[in-house]
């Protein structure tokens, strides 16, 4: 549902929002990231200088994500979500799966059906048609919508959970992240109630608690899902402290059936994939409420949506239709506006860059792996280097560790500050390039290189090439692997 959000550009719940929102990084903060967290990654930004303050932050919101997995994952068959989904008989729930199931039952019936636990018959039927090549018929999804229907389980006023549905139907992966991001929050400020504040991110619902040492509240930038690349200039910025944001969006993920992408948000009312919305970004007091409405407004009527939202105290949202039309709630932050970009007129193509950065071994100390810096850039035919496409690291010191682009940018100091602004999280990332040079021209079609240079504290640096014919026509090209990034593609394609 949701695309990971990161520090500076918030990525589908991405990058939020990796799928629809970034945070912009704050300065005077200490930053942790970590893998294969709940099926994604986890970032954490702590606004204190204290190192073992921010330990104190890390270390609770990690033992409180892990404590609540081992309650709500359903990819944990020893979890006790997971142990549910296999009782015959009533099961004596903890209170947190209560909370949990609880708010699917409320927001099942404030949708009218239109948000449920109970998806997991439907979004198998989906990943088998994708696997088949072929749409389920018309029977098939009646079928499970009838099923869908009727509660996968009840609540005793004991609080004692009977299910109702098949084995295995039972599937609270979406809100439960939620309400793991929010709960970790609150335990991080239980255990350094001191800290100005921070700000937890997990798979792209994201809770800001305070703020930033140097400014009232945490700035998170609202990404365009007509252009979802990393390094793409977001719709709007909004400022938040202690509120959750969360972003679902049909553009990160789906099912692709015969030459066709269908958006993974299903519908569990009809069966089918939802359509009409792009993108729709929440505010509200805990991620729950967020995950919820979010993934709600992606299958409601725009109207209806809004109506929905404007009945959940505190809840606020911004949502982008198919076609491009942006629909506010009337609260929506006075102080969201569009993040800042200059429009100049490109040559007529657009290139974009598929990287998955290598995920080593655990090591590299305490914390585990670093992330890796790394730059991309466009030389010409005479090996020219005419535009920096992005540079994700934050500290400016450790910028000299990328030795070809730190070569550049000493010899060219304007060009190195205007790039560092963003340090981006590991895994699948996908960067473009609109075709102008560092001062805002567009170049000629012809042969370019894209250049990306990687280098990992306690791992290993690298620098790699790949061509590209840029044109009216598209084409595609490929930079080598090498031991920081997987096989990189290239894409040009013409652009209006």
């Amino acid at each position: 549902m949701n695309k990971p959000i990161s520090v500076h550009c918030l990525t589908a719940a991405g990058i939020l929002l990796g799928a629809a929102g970034l945070a912009l990084a704050q300065d005077d903060s200490i930053r942790f990231h970590h893998e294969n967290i709940l099926g994604t990654s986890l970032d954490l930004e702590v606004a204190t200088a204290d190192q073992e303050e921010a330990d104190q932050v890390e270390k609770a919101v990690l033992a409180e994500v892990e404590r609540l997995r081992r309650i709500l994952s359903t990819y944990d068959p020893k979890s006790e979500v997971s142990r549910l989904n296999q009782a015959k008989n009533p099961w004596h729930a903890s209170a947190d799966l209560l909370a949990v199931l609880s708010a699917y039952d409320k927001w099942k019936a404030r949708t009218r059906g239109a948000f449920t636990g109970g998806i997991a018959p439907l979004s198998d039927l989906w990943h088998k048609a994708a696997s088949s090549g072929k749409e389920p018929s018309q029977e098939e999804l009646d079928a499970v919508v009838a099923v869908l229907a009727k509660s996968a389980w009840t609540i005793s006023p004991s609080g004692t959970v009977t299910r109702k549905a098949d084995p295995g139907s039972i599937d609270i992966n979406s809100l439960g992240k939620g309400y793991i991001v929010t709960k970790a929050a609150v335990a991080g400020r239980e255990a350094a109630p001191h800290v100005a504040g921070f700000l937890v991110n997990i798979g792209g619902d994201i809770f800001a608690s305070g703020h930033p040492i140097s400014q009232p509240a945490w700035k998170i930038a609202i990404a365009d899902p007509a252009r979802p690349s990393d390094n793409a200039p977001g719709l709007a910025e909004v400022s938040l402290t202690n509120a959750a944001v969360s972003t679902s969006a049909a553009y990160e993920r789906g099912f692709d059936i015969g030459g066709k992408h269908h958006s993974h948000i299903l519908d569990p009312r009809t069966g089918r994939p939802a359509e009409g919305v792009a993108s729709a970004t929440v505010i509200a007091k805990n991620n729950a409420t967020t995950n919820a409405l979010a993934t709600t407004l992606c299958i409601l009527p725009p109207d209806e949506g809004l109506a929905l939202v404007k009945s959940e105290p505190g809840a606020e949202c911004l949502i982008v239709t198919r076609d491009g039309r942006q629909l506010r709630s009337p609260g929506f932050p006075d102080a969201s506006k569009p993040v800042a970009v200059e429009e100049t007129k490109g040559p007529g193509w657009n290139v974009t860059i598929d990287i998955t950065l290598v995920q080593p071994a655990r090591g590299g100390g305490r914390r585990g792996p670093k992330r890796p810096y790394l730059a991309a850039w466009v030389e010409n035919d005479k090996g020219e280097r005419i535009r920096t496409i992005t540079v994700w690291g934050r500290k400016a010191k450790y910028l000299k560790s990328l030795r070809a682009w730190w070569k550049q940018a000493n010899e060219d100091r304007e060009w190195a500050l205007s790039v560092t602004r963003a340090t981006r999280k590991p895994g699948k990332h996908r960067i473009e390039w609109d075709g102008l040079d560092d001062h805002g021209k567009p170049v000629p079609d012809g042969t370019y290189t894209i250049v990306l240079e990687a280098n990992r504290e306690h791992g290993t640096y690298s620098i790699e090439r790949g061509s590209l014919a840029c044109g009216k026509r598209e084409s595609t090209g490929t930079i080598p692997k090498s031991s920081e990034f997987e096989e990189s593609k290239l894409t040009c394609a013409p652009v209006p």
